[in-house]
């Protein structure tokens, strides 16, 4: 009997490979340049998902995950479901690539969810510049190995720059226009003192701003309060107290023997 390795892949090849091509390139490492795309697209899941949420799964080979995060945003699974699909006929496609083929719609669609996915993340987390940076790379690169492999594979890669631009100058202005708009915000600096950033506040709906508002303002009354009330003993800025009103007591009590005793002790040397 005759028997064939089969080599396991994690999801699909082009997801294993795109993933092995990320990692090498963090470590300075060659891989196959014809996995650059497959490659971009999972740098693009690391910086909309974090890198834990992407590699762990893969490191301990649980794929559930892995699709599970792919949801983390309110993605609906059946985009999840067709991001894979297409992910794994680009592969495909590109182990049968014949000169006069083109790969347009599968690359497409796979950018387009894609930036559906940064929609999503925007909405709960906002990018950094560096970070929408990196996704001009990745959408309209302007020159290297996935410049070009889209160039030979991709008839009309116009489309997708379009729809990112679109996207871009939404997402570097959405916090300024939801400040601006949303007079529900409290004071930045109120926020900023109990840890909260006002960009980050600014993408919740109306009901979760107003429950951080609530909890804020409920702290500072309970601060407030707090500072009102007098304290036992002030000496510039020491406060004897304790906060329980018993050992307070035996507090003051343990001071007024000790003046005491200290009084009979020296009573008793001067007089002889």
């Amino acid at each position: 009997m005759e028997y064939r390795y089969v080599e396991k892949y994690f999801i699909n090849p082009a997801i294993e490979h795109g993933i092995r091509g990320y990692l090498a390139s963090k470590e300075d490492l060659d891989y196959p340049q014809c996995y650059t795309f497959e490659m971009s697209v999972i740098k693009a899941l690391t910086i909309i998902y974090g890198e834990k949420s992407i590699l762990l799964p893969y490191k301990i080979d649980n794929e559930k995950a892995f699709e599970c995060n792919l949801l983390m945003y309110d993605l609906k699974e059946s985009e999840m479901r067709a991001f894979i699909k297409y992910m794994n006929a680009y592969y495909y496609f590109l182990k049968n690539y014949k000169s006069h083929e083109k790969a347009t719609g599968l690359i497409n669609e796979i950018e387009k969810i894609i930036i559906e996915m940064i929609n999503k993340r925007s909405k709960r987390r906002e990018f950094t510049l560096e970070e929408i940076k990196e996704f001009d790379t990745i959408f309209n690169p302007s020159e290297g190995t996935l410049k070009q492999l889209k160039k030979l594979i991709s008839t009309d890669n116009g489309l997708i720059i379009k729809k990112w631009e679109d996207n871009k100058y939404g997402l570097t202005n959405t916090q300024v226009r939801l400040m601006t708009i949303n007079p529900n915000l409290l004071n930045p600096d109120r926020y900023l003192r109990f840890g909260y950033d006002i960009k980050q506040v600014a993408v919740l709906s109306n009901a979760e701003i107003d429950h951080i508002n609530n909890k804020i303002i409920e702290e500072e009354n309970r601060i407030f309060e707090l500072e009102k009330k007098p304290s036992l003993f002030k000496k510039s800025n020491l406060v004897l107290t304790t906060g329980n009103g018993f050992v307070d007591k035996l507090m003051i009590v343990s001071i007024v023997m000790t003046e005491i005793m200290i009084g009979v002790i020296i009573v008793s040397i001067l007089g002889g």
